[in-house]
């Protein structure tokens, strides 16, 4: 037979479960506040990376946008179901790669880095193929 933990354990993990809470909240507030910033910058320069023949930075920084978007998705899906989702947390890793194959011709990328990317994306390909729709529960 199974006895009920003492009242101070009790105490102890609805304090960690806050703590949690809070953290989760904060993490989620900053990649608001990080994406509005993100959105704003955007705006803000559309203008300069159309006329100076660099239209593929404004992509550059809407992935990245997308990115964070993403993780507080991820963020707001755990926080919800207490759950995470692995495809929409590998979407995320595959975004990143899609975002830096992307832009290579317009950064200093050396052919080792971007071997490496090339892998990375097989691979998060892969997983998503593989993993689906899987959720983990906490």
């Amino acid at each position: 037979m199974v006895s009920e933990p003492p009242e101070g354990y009790r105490r102890i993990v609805q304090i960690f479960e806050a703590s949690e809470l809070v953290l989760y909240s904060a993490v989620a507030f900053l990649l608001i506040v990080i994406a509005v910033i993100s959105l704003l910058v955007e705006v803000s320069n559309i203008g300069n990376y159309l006329t100076s023949a660099s239209p593929i930075l404004v992509l550059e920084e809407l992935f990245l946008t997308i990115i964070i978007l993403e993780l507080l998705m991820t963020v707001v899906g755990y926080m919800k179901r207490r759950a995470i989702n692995l495809a929409l947390l590998l979407g995320v890793g595959l975004t990143a790669m899609i975002r830096k194959i992307i832009t290579v011709g317009f950064s200093s990328t050396n052919y080792q880095e971007f071997a490496l990317v090339l892998i990375a994306t097989a691979i998060l390909v892969a997983a998503i193929i593989f993993v689906g729709d899987r959720t983990i529960k906490a």
